[in-house]
């Protein structure tokens, strides 16, 4: 097992209470309405890159879509089961790095790889792996750390301007969630990954807007709170300048070829 695979699984009970966590389904609300507004059918087949406990992946099972979620980590992907049986859904899981499943002989329309490109060792690499399972016009929907909100969250959330400042140009950061190191890179990198690798990028959006920067975490807990700040990050993800010191920036961006 790799240091990283570890870490995931060492992780497992910390990072499912982020998942039920205000903040944790916010992230997942907004990425689904982002992705909404490309998804032109719900009978589209779908590959989940990194599924984790399969929460996205059972959502669009739920929407009538074929889906087929791929995790090296078998602890989270016992609970994704376990949840698709509860269920009835017929959702696919699959125990694999995705090194290894990139093999399978099926294309998807559509596939999902959120937070994971951080965690690769060749990233560029890896988004051609993706496109080789991607049908032509196919959407890809990915979900990358945003390296100037890592600046700003130490200036503005931890007050330790000089943290910031030795974080400008530093692309290795440290996950207190799944307690291991990661790469961030910058949109333009990923934008230019993309293109080279046959994706054409439709749009960009924002994911934890302004609600990465709010410390209260008593007020985040409160229902009718909750329901406005929800209904301003979905607007706010939109938008420049916003999007653009976003904790997430997530990329929808199409199959040329």
């Amino acid at each position: 097992m790799s240091s990283k695979n570890e870490a995931f699984s060492n992780a497992v009970s910390q990072y499912l209470a982020y998942t039920k966590m205000p903040w944790g389904k916010l992230f997942y609300l907004t990425a689904w309405n982002q992705i909404d507004s490309h998804l032109e059918s719900f009978e589209n087949s779908i590959l989940d890159i990194g599924c984790g406990f399969g929460i996205t992946s059972l959502e669009y099972s739920r929407r009538g879509c074929q889906v087929t979620g791929i995790d090296p980590t078998p602890e989270m992907l016992r609970i994704a089961h376990e949840d698709a049986e509860r269920e009835g859904l017929t959702t696919t899981f699959i125990n694999a790095d995705f090194q290894s499943a990139s093999r399978l002989a099926d294309r998807y329309d559509t596939i999902y790889c959120h937070n994971i490109l951080e965690y690769v060792e060749d990233p560029r690499g890896f988004i051609k792996r993706i496109g080789d399972k991607q049908s032509k016009h196919g959407m890809l929907s990915l979900i990358a750390h945003n390296p100037a909100a890592k600046i700003l969250k130490k200036a503005i959330v931890n007050k330790d301007p000089e943290d910031a400042l030795a974080s400008i140009g530093n692309t290795r950061e440290y996950s207190s969630i799944i307690q291991t190191d990661l790469t961030v890179y910058s949109i333009e990198e990923i934008k230019k990954w993309l293109h080279e690798c046959g994706y054409e990028v439709q749009n960009t959006y924002g994911i934890h807007n302004v609600y990465g920067y709010i410390t209260d975490n008593e007020i985040k807990q409160d229902e009718a709170w909750n329901d406005k700040i929800v209904k301003l990050e979905m607007e706010l993800g939109k938008l420049q300048p916003f999007k653009d010191i976003a904790l997430f920036t997530h990329y929808i961006a199409t199959k040329r070829r």
